[in-house]
């Protein structure tokens, strides 16, 4: 009797193990596609000029580097007047995101210009997830 109860707290410990390993990676996997999908977000407000989106999307003590090295806050970098942004026509490309907790990197190259010439950014965002949702943090690009 003692060995089919052993058996048994066997077999159920490892399916408990699995159960709780598989939704720690899928939940891990869905923070990951959600920072994605606000990086697309974030580039799809700054081309539609969309400020209300903007607004939700990047924090209020949002911070930034611009090229030349000088420090950007979240009115610096918001659309105005409806206008596009500087960022309209770049599509993320080789995204690579990291979630730790609450607050996710995520690094990747934003493409634009002329498909036979086109330009390649290094970016790197900061995201936090808040009350309100995932929201960008901090962000730092360079030309390549």
């Amino acid at each position: 009797m003692p060995s089919i109860r052993a058996c048994l707290t066997i077999v159920v410990f490892t399916v408990s193990s699995h159960i709780a390993i598989s939704a720690q990676t899928t939940a891990s996997a869905t923070l990951e596609d959600q920072v994605a999908q606000l990086e697309r977000d974030w580039l799809a407000a700054d081309a539609k000029g969309d400020s209300a989106a903007f607004d939700r999307i990047v924090a209020n003590d949002f911070m930034g580097s611009a090229f030349n090295g000088t420090m950007l806050t979240k009115q610096d970098i918001m659309p105005q007047g409806g206008n596009p942004g500087g960022l309209a026509g770049a599509t993320p490309s080789d995204t690579s995101v990291r979630v730790f907790d609450h607050t996710a990197v995520l690094i990747g190259f934003l493409i634009k210009g002329d498909v036979g010439n086109p330009t390649r950014t290094r970016v790197t965002l900061v995201c936090q997830k808040r009350a309100q949702g995932w929201q960008i943090v901090a962000a730092e690009m360079a030309k390549m």
